[in-house]
């Protein structure tokens, strides 16, 4: 599958930030400035779109800009709710979910190899496995 992006909705509430992805049902990143949104809303989009994928489930097609806000000015006006002024779009590029695994090389300290291997064996997982697992349960959140 190709590198796409979605277009996102930032919407100011009550000095932080919302984000909206029309095309996304249920990504719902935040944060406290925008610059934080932002990057909460590459990693939620990731890490939402990875899930679909893993589930089988369809990913969906992004739209342009004028139909992303549209369907979000259509689904808040559906909820009686007015568009926050402040209230602005943004293209978040989306991860390239290709199936296909890429070899990379890596260097460890021997011990550290070492650790990473027996976790992965406790685990019932291969070395890959393990580490694909932790960077997926690692949490990033922007500093303050």
């Amino acid at each position: 599958m190709k590198r796409n992006a979605y277009y996102a909705v930032f919407i100011p509430n009550d000095g932080k930030w919302s984000v909206i992805f029309p095309d996304v049902p249920g990504c719902l990143p935040w944060g406290d400035t925008v610059e934080e949104a932002f990057a909460d809303a590459i990693e939620s989009l990731e890490l939402h779109l990875e899930g679909l994928a893993e589930d089988g489930d369809p990913i969906p097609v992004p739209s342009g800009r004028a139909q992303a806000w549209e369907k979000f000015v259509a689904a808040r006006t559906a909820d009686g709710k007015a568009v926050p002024e402040g209230t602005q779009t943004q293209l978040v590029p989306a991860p390239e979910l290709s199936e296909q695994p890429t070899r990379v090389n890596v260097s460890f300290k021997r011990f550290t190899l070492e650790m990473i291997d027996r976790k992965a064996a406790a685990a019932g997982m291969t070395r890959s496995g393990f580490l694909a697992a932790a960077a997926s349960a690692f949490e990033v959140r922007p500093s303050h």
